[in-house]
């Protein structure tokens, strides 16, 4: 918003208007010892043209993704984009609008919604889907407290450390004050055990939530999982790559209730970790649970077709304190380009991207495991990343000179897992050529060489 100055004389206006003498009596409330005592240590003002000069030289220090040769990956990816959600997205109709509160208004957008809902459950074998949430670790949370609204159970919540970390740590916050027990199951092997789950899945258990393919890339045996969760009464819940989906079963064909995903990857830059799309669908006995919005296909009074927004009693509008959730509005924009992106690609088009994947990202992982410098982590079978253990050296330090060298060449898992300090994420996209795959490779090695 426009910068307005705030001079001497504004705050005597404003103070006499408040009925105070001065700023010490207005903060009077504030006990002396939570006050500062000292003024703000700022740095000078600067002009206009001094302040802009400064803030583009921040902002160089900033380089998009696409500036260099990526390989990152853990929930945000290098996918192609074709040209056209791009032009359908930014036509001004849907680029300004906002989401609509009542069930009459804007036919296109509540089109577009429905058409998105439509693919996503095309898409995940499920019944139902959403109009779309925040993003994925934010669907995955609203997933579980819709599996314990769904099960009536308020004890027990399972998942799995291979489950992405920033997801298990937005659960953890939503379950902080409830009273709920969150069970993470280690994963040694880069992938749950069916023993070691069952064993902490019980009757008390809502949910079991897990990854597929996991935050290591690695494939999870979902059909013993998801049996080990319905043997309890619990509602098995997954959050998926939606690109794997061109390959690998859906998750409605291997018996989960609820399935989430980050849906950036459906057509959305990377942008530096944002703004995203939650995915979220379930089957249909849940869609009273479901958080959020959904879009309805109806007629009109004069037989026309026309769309609304249904089962509305669900928003905090109406319910309040009844409300299934606080989600009160969505990433409609995002929703689109998914729409567009999916529309675009159809089902073919998304398989050859997802065996594109495939073959380029296992290619890359035997180019390095080949080399004595490093090694495959897990042995379990995986899409599109995995973790690469550096045998010697800073792990950290040899992804900097990776960098300055023109390739982002993954992510160090020492920030989130202690045993896997020497250890980073991989993440081959369709976009990857084999050229720019060997050009990592030796990259790596000239790194590793100066820390050998």
């Amino acid at each position: 918003m426009p910068y307005v100055a705030n001079t001497a004389e504004d705050q005597r206006a404003m103070l006499d208007s408040i009925g105070v003498k001065n700023i010490e009596e207005l903060f009077a409330s504030i006990p002396a010892e939570l006050r500062l005592k000292r003024p703000l240590d700022i740095p000078p003002a600067l002009s206009e043209m001094e302040l802009t000069a400064h803030m583009a030289a921040l902002a160089k220090k900033d380089a998009p993704a696409g500036e260099k040769i990526c390989f990152l990956g853990a929930g945000s990816y290098d996918h192609f984009i074709p040209a056209v959600v791009d032009y359908v997205a930014s036509r001004g109709e849907f680029y300004t609008s906002y989401t609509p509160y009542q069930p009459e208004a804007s036919q296109g957008n509540l089109q577009v919604f429905f058409e998105y809902q439509t693919l996503i459950t095309q898409l995940t074998g499920m019944d139902v889907s959403n109009a779309s949430l925040y993003d994925g670790g934010s669907a995955a949370a609203e997933a579980v407290l819709m599996a314990i609204s769904a099960t009536g159970r308020h004890s027990r919540v399972v998942t799995a450390a291979s489950v992405h970390p920033e997801y298990r740590q937005i659960l953890a916050t939503y379950l902080a004050n409830l009273g709920i027990e969150l069970v993470t199951v280690e994963t040694p092997d880069g992938v749950i055990s069916p023993e070691t789950l069952a064993k902490v899945v019980n009757d008390q258990t809502a949910c079991v939530l897990i990854q597929q393919p996991n935050f290591f890339g690695c494939l999870e045996p979902v059909e013993a999982i998801g049996k080990i969760a319905h043997e309890a009464g619990a509602l098995f819940a997954v959050s998926v790559d939606p690109i794997s989906l061109g390959l690998l079963k859906r998750p409605g064909d291997y018996g989960a209730d609820i399935v989430v995903a980050e849906g950036q990857s459906l057509g959305s830059p990377m942008s530096f970790g944002g703004p995203y799309l939650g995915i979220l669908a379930c089957r249909e006995q849940f869609v009273r649970r479901m958080p959020g919005r959904i879009a309805g296909e109806t007629v009109d009074r004069r037989g026309k077709r026309c769309f609304v927004l249904t089962l509305q009693t669900r928003e905090q509008h109406i319910r309040r304190e009844k409300a299934t959730s606080n989600i009160c509005t969505n990433q409609g924009l995002f929703a689109l380009r998914a729409a567009v992106y999916l529309a675009a690609l159809g089902p073919q088009g998304l398989r050859e991207t997802a065996e594109l994947c495939l073959r380029r990202s296992h290619y890359a992982a035997e180019k390095l495991a080949t080399d004595n410098g490093f090694e495959r982590v897990f042995a379990a079978p995986t899409f599109k990343e995995f973790v690469v253990r550096a045998k010697g050296g800073d792990v950290e330090d040899m992804l900097v000179r990776a960098s300055e060298a023109g390739y982002l060449a993954g992510i160090p898992l020492c920030m989130w897992y202690e045993d896997l300090a020497d250890c980073f994420l991989v993440t081959v996209t369709e976009r990857r050529t084999p050229e720019e795959i060997d050009g990592l490779v030796g990259c790596l090695n000239q790194v590793a060489a100066i820390h050998a």
